[in-house]
């Protein structure tokens, strides 16, 4: 935590977690809303099964973090944003730190400085706290930032990828629902393996199943 002359303050490590924790935990397909989605279907298929319906349905689950880590586009996707991430993370600890450094400096010398000077000291550090605080905002914003950003935008198309595939085995294997089971917060309590088709739809991605198809052009006819 920086301590401003002013009394306004800058903390960078909590800031940081919470950014690598999003960052890190975020590679999984679903987000909140498709969660929801999945447990008001759950329930629209007990209430179906319960009051005997004519028509079976069968319902099988995936584990969309071990398909992202089985997937080398997906891998390759997290691995350039790392890297990205860490150059940011990089510039915002060296804002910190010149940050720090200054506010030292300042410490030591204020009741040596001219009431000029030091004001124009202390408009230096205020305004090197709010670049500091700008920069944050602009790349770790959990909303607007541009680590989400791209998070989305790189893993867009392997998503979409990978729900052709999941719904291709689905019909396929005549499964109704598939629900996604993660490893940090399952909604699904109990699953039989036999109805996993996890590493089904990992062994189809993996043999370029789900790709988009080329739009032919006329000179392609």
């Amino acid at each position: 935590m920086l301590l401003l002359p002013d009394g306004s303050s800058i903390s960078n490590s909590e800031k940081l977690y919470k950014i690598f924790f999003v960052v890190e935990h975020s590679f999984t397909y679903l987000n909140e809303g498709t969660l929801k989605k999945l447990i008001i279907i759950a329930a629209m298929v007990v209430v179906i099964v319960s009051i005997g319906t004519a028509q079976a349905v069968k319902i099988a689950y995936v584990n969309s973090e071990t398909i992202l880590r089985e997937l080398p586009e997906a891998q390759q996707v997290k691995k350039e944003l790392e890297t990205t991430i860490k150059g940011w993370q990089d510039e915002l600890e060296r804002m910190s730190k010149e940050l720090q450094e200054g506010l030292d400096d300042y410490q030591k010398k204020q009741a040596l400085l001219d009431p000029k000077v030091k004001a124009d000291k202390e408009k230096s550090l205020q305004d090197l706290q709010q670049k500091a605080r700008e920069y944050q905002y602009q790349k770790f914003d959990q909303r607007e930032g541009e680590a989400v950003k791209l998070r989305e935008k790189k893993f867009a198309p392997i998503q979409e990828r990978v729900m052709r595939v999941i719904e291709k085995v689905a019909k396929e294997d005549g499964f109704n629902y598939v629900f996604d089971k993660l490893e940090a917060a399952t909604n699904l309590l109990y699953a039989d393996a036999k109805f996993d088709l996890t590493y089904k739809v990992i062994d189809q991605l993996k043999r370029g199943s789900g790709a988009p198809v080329p739009v032919k052009t006329k000179e392609g006819k």
